[in-house]
């Protein structure tokens, strides 16, 4: 195009009379000033269309990292969750006042795991949503079992008419054997076992999709 457009230039001094050349590089300079502002136009387009591919780069990594920052907080959560109930049903020292401290540490944790939930929500997959939501209806009727005891606990208190210990048992082997039969309620019932497998379920589920959002 450029040797041509040398060529015709010459013939057109050469030739200056003659009309055709002279509209010959009058066309070709119009299109070589025509494609300048395309090539102008298409490197704007480019840089913008790159800017705004790195603005998009940026926003999608920042999702992501809160993404695996609510994840990790919440598997802890339904972690403490997960132990609080193991706690309650299989406790190290079975003692009146542990007992009752172990069921409102384990309603405590489960509220604090569904207040997170509604929080981040928008950060939550549905699988782990839809997960979730079958613990908490396990947990519903294990937490009434759990208010039962305390129920049973309260009246046999009040019929007392003390919460001391001393008073309530005759020694510390009648104490444990009490709370015993009032934990193994809870470990042996049938909505505490689909509660447990429930929440094993619920840990797979986020362990798999942190894999995914870190790999």
């Amino acid at each position: 195009m450029m040797t041509e457009t040398t060529d015709l230039a010459k013939n057109v001094i050469v030739n200056y009379k003659d009309v055709t050349s002279w509209i010959l590089l009058g066309i070709i300079i119009l299109i070589g000033i025509i494609r300048y502002f395309q090539s102008v136009k298409l490197s704007e387009t480019i840089e913008t269309f790159k800017s705004e591919l790195s603005k998009k780069e940026i926003k999608f990594t920042r999702h992501t990292e809160m993404q695996i920052d609510c994840i990790k907080d919440l598997y802890n959560l339904v972690v403490s969750f997960d132990f609080s109930y193991q706690v309650l049903t299989s406790p190290k020292y079975l003692r009146h006042n542990l007992f009752k401290k172990n069921i409102n540490s384990f309603i405590d944790s489960h509220s604090e795991l569904i207040l997170f939930g509604h929080r981040n929500k928008i950060l939550i997959t549905d699988e782990i949503i839809n997960q979730y939501n079958l613990v908490f209806e396990n947990y519903q009727l294990v937490k009434e079992l759990c208010e039962g005891e305390l129920s049973n606990i309260s009246e046999f208190e009040e019929a007392n008419s003390t919460n001391d210990i001393q008073y309530l048992y005759t020694n510390d082997e009648d104490e444990i054997a009490s709370i015993k039969i009032r934990a193994e309620r809870l470990n042996t019932n049938r909505e505490g076992a689909k509660l447990h497998i429930e929440i094993k379920r619920l840990r797979t589920t986020i362990e798999n999709y942190f894999k995914e959002l870190v790999g």
